[in-house]
């Protein structure tokens, strides 16, 4: 999944490149970590015509990480949801899918020590898990909700009870055609 760079300045050193040249730069600025060398080839083979100063390079280094950052996240949030669908479409569970990607982790990074595919492997894992732990607080939430929700409707329902006893009872005390052994007999019906 290719991400869209966020716009440069304008007056940056960059801002001519295309997102193919920038990448490019970049994947050799993270293999050499040399910053001549990186502005020699924005120079020579991708036309730059100002001149990049190291502090300029740093920048546009920073600048450059935190964009893979948020293309390597967008990569692995696309591929968790492809996962997703797939896992739910053969039944696979969540807690299955997260062990999956912890071995494939492991394997990448150890095996063929490709850091790039260890690392979405891991992102993947710790997607599933975030969403697996927010799936339990909502969870956990509608089930206190709903306990005080039926705690507040038990509460009203006693009070209407108690409110329709003393209505019954003022009523019975109130009727002059009854007589005490009447209302006392009244009394005991209403509050048992």
């Amino acid at each position: 999944m290719s991400a869209t760079l966020a716009t440069p300045r304008a007056d940056a050193w960059y801002a001519d490149l295309t997102e193919e040249q920038l990448w490019q730069l970049y994947a050799l600025a993270k293999r050499t970590r040399n910053w001549a060398e990186v502005a020699r080839v924005a120079r020579e083979e991708f036309g730059v015509g100002r001149d990049i100063s190291s502090s300029a390079y740093y920048r546009w280094r920073d600048w450059m990480r935190e964009q893979d950052s948020d293309r390597r996240l967008a990569s692995a949030r696309a591929a968790v949801l492809e996962a997703e669908e797939m896992a739910k479409k053969t039944g696979i569970s969540d807690e299955a899918m997260i062990t999956a990607y912890k071995s494939l982790a492991a394997d990448a990074a150890l095996s063929s020590g490709d850091a790039d595919r260890a690392s979405k492997y891991v992102l993947m894992a710790m997607a599933l898990r975030d969403r697996e732990q927010k799936a339990a607080e909502l969870k956990l939430k509608t089930a206190a909700q709903k306990t005080k929700d039926d705690q507040l409707r038990l509460a009203r329902e006693k009070f209407e009870a108690a409110e329709r006893r003393e209505n019954a009872a003022r009523s019975a005390l109130g009727d002059t055609k009854l007589t005490d052994a009447d209302k006392l007999a009244k009394m005991k019906e209403i509050f048992g």
